[in-house]
């Protein structure tokens, strides 16, 4: 009989934990499915909304749109918590205390949290545009609360910590419409160098894509050459076909007028 009444007794506490603590893991189970739906829903109600007002950035769309998931994902979590009987006061002072422990063990990730926040607020580059940090020249894709993402000329993805891009040196080319394009021509010292501008400068000015021609000059000057150098200013999205061209027009200009005698040691 005691025997009987033993395994009576384990029943029926099998039975009270099932009951209370199996309802528990499936009520936590439903809130987790619950709060990560409610997560993604939100995340996309951000980017829809914010998606209606122009003068809203890409940049602060993405930032405020993972910022309401996290805070739906950490709520959803306390509320997993309390499911348990986990008194959220108390949990909300252990994260407190273990926070300054990974605040100094996280120090860089958490310095890229405070960049990420200050590369939204001030905006020093958008979305789209073209930047040059850390030796890398790329297109920004995403800033996110950690890092921001980079496209360069090869298509190649790179992840910059924002901590990065917010502590140093940051140029930002494509803020301005115009750019300063350099050309070089290498030329004999028996050429004549006012005739060579002259040149030089025909060409430049027949160019309706040049808005305004800073300099064209002598560069330098070696035992058998001298190098002709000259700066101009272009609208940026035409920046390197009007290097390309400007090349290839002064080039065959100097091969047509050159004398037969040059043309003859050219041809050897």
């Amino acid at each position: 009989m005691g025997f009987e009444q033993q395994w009576a007794n384990a029943a029926n506490t099998l039975v009270a934990l099932v009951t209370t603590y199996g309802l528990r893991v499936v009520g936590a189970t439903v809130i987790l499915a619950l709060g990560w739906m409610a997560s993604r829903l939100l995340y996309n109600a951000v980017r829809r909304l914010c998606a209606r007002s122009a003068r809203i950035d890409r940049t602060i769309t993405l930032f405020l749109a993972n910022g309401v998931r996290y805070f739906a994902l950490v709520f959803t979590f306390s509320a997993v918590l309390s499911t348990f009987g986990v008194a959220t006061t108390s949990f909300v002072a252990v994260i407190g205390a273990l926070g300054i422990a990974i605040g100094l063990a996280l120090q860089g990730t958490l310095s890229n949290l405070a960049a990420g926040i200050m590369l939204v607020l001030f905006r020093p580059f958008h979305i789209g545009d073209r930047v040059e940090a850390g030796g890398v020249i790329g297109t920004v894709r995403e800033v996110n609360l950690f890092y921001s993402e980079l496209d360069t000329d090869d298509n190649v993805r790179v992840i910059f910590p924002n901590g990065k891009l917010w502590g140093e040196i940051v140029k930002v080319p494509s803020r301005n419409d115009t750019e300063r394009v350099e050309l070089k021509f290498t030329r004999p010292l028996s050429d004549d160098l006012e005739i060579a501008i002259a040149r030089v400068q025909e060409l430049v000015k027949k160019d309706r894509r040049i808005k305004r021609v800073a300099q064209i000059g002598v560069d330098a000057v070696n035992e058998n050459n001298y190098v002709l150098v000259a700066r101009v200013w272009v609208p940026r999205p035409e920046a390197p076909q009007v290097h390309f061209d400007l090349n290839r027009a002064v080039k065959d200009e100097f091969q047509r007028r050159a004398p037969k005698h040059e043309e003859a040691r050219a041809a050897d």
